[in-house]
């Protein structure tokens, strides 16, 4: 955010150029460049979290929610950086920018969710240990557990089994016993990567592992499965037959 304010700032526009020095600029286009930040950012994570209560897609309902947000953003502006806008034609002249800045402000935390996201894997990609060779009793006697290959993304902070996977736009949240990690990876890539784990997809965002299902009942129109570790995971309507022929709604 800082780095775009020095961009607008060197740029002076508005008639905000010859009025002030370069330094100056800066800071006033960084306090409400920030000003931004700390209503678009709160926005986006309140719009995430409503885009997973409602099952609905996160990227349109983020992408429009932020659209809509900068309105009253507009508004704070013109009431606080009269100076910076004295160009602009009213309320009607400052939507524009104050557009343009909330989709800068969504796109600057996407990437940075992005980006701690793949530093994040690949820390854990180098500094977990091998595995030490297998000791002649461990051969004779002690069968190795196969872990998923989706294990080896997580954090070692991981601990116990994966009991679900569950979409969310473009990462899927990994669910456990008793904490929970979000991954960059689609979901159908993930459940390849539960191989050796018996489990089933029943939602279009939602795969639970068989032995995770603490209860189902019927939701609705159509059923919900309790998890092991309280969760709950909506059953599609178009998966009952199939879910009822295998099992796993009588759990």
């Amino acid at each position: 955010m800082f780095l775009l304010a020095s961009a607008v700032g060197f740029m002076g526009p508005f008639g905000t150029y010859l009025n002030e020095g370069l330094v100056e600029r800066i800071i006033h286009w960084w306090q409400l460049l920030m000003g931004a930040y700390l209503l678009i950012r709160p926005t986006i994570l309140f719009l995430l979290h409503l885009a997973r209560s409602t099952e609905l897609p996160a990227r349109p309902v983020v992408f429009w929610g932020v659209v809509i947000s900068s309105a009253p953003l507009a508004f704070i502006w013109r009431s606080v950086g009269q100076d910076e806008f004295r160009e602009l034609d009213g309320y009607a002249g400052l939507l524009p920018f104050s557009l343009l800045c909330s989709l800068a402000v969504m796109g600057v935390s996407q990437w940075a969710q992005t980006a701690d996201l793949r530093l994040r894997g690949r820390q854990v990609a180098t500094s977990r240990p091998a595995d030490p060779p297998p000791t002649d009793d461990q051969v004779d006697h002690a069968a190795p557990v196969q872990e998923p290959a989706l294990r080896s993304r997580l954090s070692d902070s991981f601990t116990g089994p994966i009991l679900a996977l569950q979409s969310e736009d473009h990462y899927v949240r990994v669910h456990g016993e008793t904490a929970s990690e979000l991954i960059l990876i689609r979901l159908r890539d993930a459940i390849a990567e539960m191989d050796g784990v018996e489990g089933v997809q029943v939602h279009r965002s939602w795969w639970i592992a068989r032995d995770a299902v603490a209860s189902a009942e019927p939701s609705g129109r159509s059923w919900a499965i309790t998890l092991r570790n309280g969760e709950v995971a909506p059953v599609a309507r178009d998966s009952i037959d199939r879910l009822r022929a295998t099992g796993l709604l009588d759990a």
